[in-house]
């Protein structure tokens, strides 16, 4: 596999175990590790309170947020967590990207946002 943009060293792992309530957190143990590319965007900035659990205009609140790209063997889904440059990213809107001309460059592409109760105090 190879990856035309820059390489980063990704951690996936699957969601952890309902608890009592039916809430199921993130998982634990490892999944798969390799070689992937985080795509970051500008994410989302929020002032409001009530919706965005901002402060104000001066206290917005951000969400980080961009795409994930990693190779065929990775097999990412829906509710998987992503550790990549030291944080947790929640995987989302996960699909397989097929080569058109079918040259080996498949590839999955996924949504990811951050979410800091996944960080385990780092």
């Amino acid at each position: 596999m190879t990856l035309l943009l820059a390489a980063d060293p990704v951690t996936l792992y699957r969601p952890g175990n309902p608890d009592e309530r039916g809430w199921t957190g993130p998982g634990s143990s490892a999944a798969w590790s390799g070689t992937g590319n985080l795509q970051l965007s500008a994410g989302v900035s929020d002032p409001r309170a009530a919706e965005g659990g901002g402060t104000g205009v001066f206290g917005p609140a951000r969400l980080e947020s961009g795409e994930l790209y990693l190779p065929p063997d990775a097999s990412p889904a829906d509710g998987m967590t992503a550790e990549v440059r030291g944080k947790r990213w929640v995987l989302s809107h996960t699909r397989l990207v097929a080569d058109p001309v079918g040259t080996g460059l498949d590839c999955w592409q996924c949504a990811i946002q951050r979410d800091d109760t996944t960080d385990y105090g780092s």
